[in-house]
């Protein structure tokens, strides 16, 4: 069976076999062969009918004796060590021609870690519990971001707050179905997409860390925001006071911008990507999605035990062809992401902000949301 998915298995010398050997019996084949099919073979599209707009609060509207009520009220759980939280941060600088982790690109000598390490600075006093900061890293990556952190002791937080834990990973195929052997003749594996984290969250048993530490809810960010706003209080004031599952921030998108819009598919919440919007309504559906959320413990159990589809990505990568030939093709990569989840909360809602000071995207070296607008945002904060 094993040939029938590495065709180069016989032109492998016994020692190298054997290690594939053991390597294919770790994978749920049947599994790779399931997405394969759903997402390759058979996908399933999106009825565009069926898109709309989703309810939503916006922060202009919320009167101010409001807004510092409810920042008091978050302020206060994160005293009590109610909040913790949880940083995606698996990915390389590739696209910034950056040679290491992307939370390790500096602006001015300040990392992007280091941006969002200064804002849980803030909490730390003798009378407060702790802010625990878990982050999830990949196989590509952990022990680079270790070191790192390391190197610079920790940003000046107690190490002891600082939790890591790796994304969980799937083998990418062939167009024909068999998979990838890398250079060093291993079965190829990359990380599952942001997605993963709910799993891999509860998996590590970092979310059982989380609950036994007293920790009831829990705000993610990306590592590539340059001026996220760690622990919003705002955004989380409104969770505890809706006493919501998820609370999400959005902004109004600019026209033609690519990301996802938090939207109801056929009654139900979720994001669609800009690339799947029906033509013509890029304008009718405001709530672009920036990757900011709060959860509470509770649903993260939920959804950790809960099975997350996979989306097919298309994907330049290098692996060694039927002739042990290293070559760079197009490759099947499946990914989840983690707005799938949305569709088992019962109470979600969403909080509309001004974009300046909030989202400033770092994915490209030049041109849009990259280096330059970034640095020229952190500047304009007065974040560097």
């Amino acid at each position: 069976m094993i040939e029938k998915w590495i065709p180069q298995y016989d032109k492998l010398n016994p020692s190298e076999q054997q290690h594939l050997d053991e390597s294919f019996k770790a994978l749920d084949i049947g599994h790779v062969e399931k997405v394969y099919e759903e997402t390759f073979v058979n996908p399933k599209t999106i009825d565009v009918e069926k898109i709309e707009e989703i309810g939503y609060v916006s922060a202009d509207d919320i009167e101010n004796f409001q807004q510092e009520q409810l920042r008091e009220r978050a302020e206060s759980a994160i005293y009590k060590g109610e909040f913790a939280v949880l940083l995606m941060a698996g990915g390389q600088g590739t696209r910034l021609q950056h040679p290491g982790p992307k939370g390790t690109f500096s602006f001015d000598g300040v990392s992007l870690f280091e941006l969002q390490a200064r804002q849980l600075k803030r909490y730390i006093t003798s009378e407060s519990a702790p802010v625990h900061w878990y982050i999830m890293t990949s196989d590509i990556n952990h022990d680079e971001t270790l070191s790192f952190f390391k190197e610079n002791q920790y940003f000046d937080l107690p190490k002891e707050n600082i939790h890591f834990f790796k994304q969980e990973h799937f083998p990418p195929v062939k167009k024909d179905k068999t998979l990838l052997l890398t250079p060093e003749k291993d079965i190829m594996l990359t990380p599952n997409g942001n997605g993963g984290i709910f799993a891999s969250l509860y998996n590590s048993g970092m979310l059982d860390d989380m609950k036994n530490r007293g920790v009831k809810h829990v705000f993610m960010n990306n590592v590539d925001n340059a001026v996220v706003k760690v622990l919003d209080t705002l955004l989380m004031g409104l969770h505890l006071e809706e006493d919501n599952e998820i609370t999400s921030k959005s902004i109004v998108p600019k026209p033609g911008e690519s990301v996802g819009r938090l939207s109801l598919v056929d009654g139900v919440k979720a994001v669609v990507e800009y690339t799947e919007l029906p033509e013509g309504t890029d304008r009718q559906f405001l709530n672009g999605n920036i990757g900011i959320h709060v959860f509470s413990t509770d649903f993260l159990d939920t959804v950790g035990k809960a099975e997350m589809p996979y989306h097919l990505a298309l994907k330049n990568l290098d692996f060694l062809d039927d002739d042990l030939n290293e070559v760079k093709e197009e490759v099947l990569k499946f990914e989840k992401f983690y707005f799938d989840a949305f569709k088992y909360a019962e109470k979600h809602n969403t909080l509309q902000v001004d974009r300046k000071g909030e989202f400033s995207p770092l994915k490209n070296k030049e041109g849009k949301d990259s280096v330059e607008t970034a640095y020229q945002d952190l500047k304009s904060e007065g974040l560097i």
